[in-house]
């Protein structure tokens, strides 16, 4: 049985419907099977997708305006993948710089210990002339390292440090409680390679600014006890 013959009216009136997919599965398969073999129909529907569904009455100031909106719409999609992109190089720069800020907080160490929460005890003359002092930080945070400075008088500074971010100590241990050492002519071979210095006049716990007096030239110290020479002696 031959198929009905169906004007081109007809179809193009069924291709907004065909074109939404909101027609029936047998007005789809009448329209493809015209559009198959009729290219007017065929162009219609082409422009009707070109147009934003416009439909092939369309004016020519419709297409332009529906030529703008798919601009304006393919920009929009552009900006917003542009935005997204921008937004998560900033928020990983961001949590970069925080994640980077808070290690340096907690880690870089370069804030000195001041002396009202340091407690110096038990100074004394080791068997091999070395000068050994117990340190305690009363306020029971952590000392992450000591550096060594020797002035261009002599004075010979053994300074606590901490990161900004102080962290709690978790037992009696490490440099926030233990015995320091210091050995005069190390340090003066160490500081002073040319011998071209006063050498080691004084010895301080602290900084220039804030300090406690270890040892002078001239001063006497008592024999170290048996604890310094008993934590001393694995180091030797």
């Amino acid at each position: 049985m031959n198929k009905p013959f169906i004007s081109c009216q007809v179809i193009q009136d069924l291709l907004p419907l065909y074109h939404d997919d909101v027609c029936s599965p047998d007005t789809r398969e009448l329209v493809e099977g015209h559009i198959e073999l009729c290219p007017d129909c065929r162009s219609v529907l082409e422009k009707m997708k070109d147009n934003l569904m416009l439909g092939p009455e369309a004016t020519r100031e419709q297409q332009t305006q529906a030529s703008s909106l798919r601009r304006i719409a393919a920009y929009w999609n552009r900006s917003k993948a542009v935005a997204f992109i921008k937004g998560l190089a900033i928020a990983t720069v961001v949590c970069g710089l925080l994640f980077g800020g808070y290690l340096l907080l907690t880690g870089w160490n370069i804030r000195s210990v001041p002396t009202k929460v340091i407690e110096v005890t038990d100074v004394g003359l080791m068997k091999n002339g070395t000068i050994a002092y117990h340190v305690k930080m009363t306020d029971g945070y952590n000392v992450k390292q000591v550096s060594y400075h020797l002035d261009e008088n002599g004075n010979f500074y053994m300074t606590p440090l901490r990161p900004v971010i102080k962290s709690k100590a978790f037992a009696d241990i490490g440099l926030a409680n233990t015995y320091y050492w210091i050995n005069l002519d190390e340090q003066k071979a160490n500081h002073d390679p040319d011998g071209t210095g006063a050498g080691i006049q004084a010895v301080y716990l602290g900084t220039p600014e804030d300090h406690i007096l270890i040892w002078k030239k001239g001063m006497t110290l008592p024999p170290a006890s048996e604890a310094a020479e008993d934590q001393l002696a694995p180091n030797e």
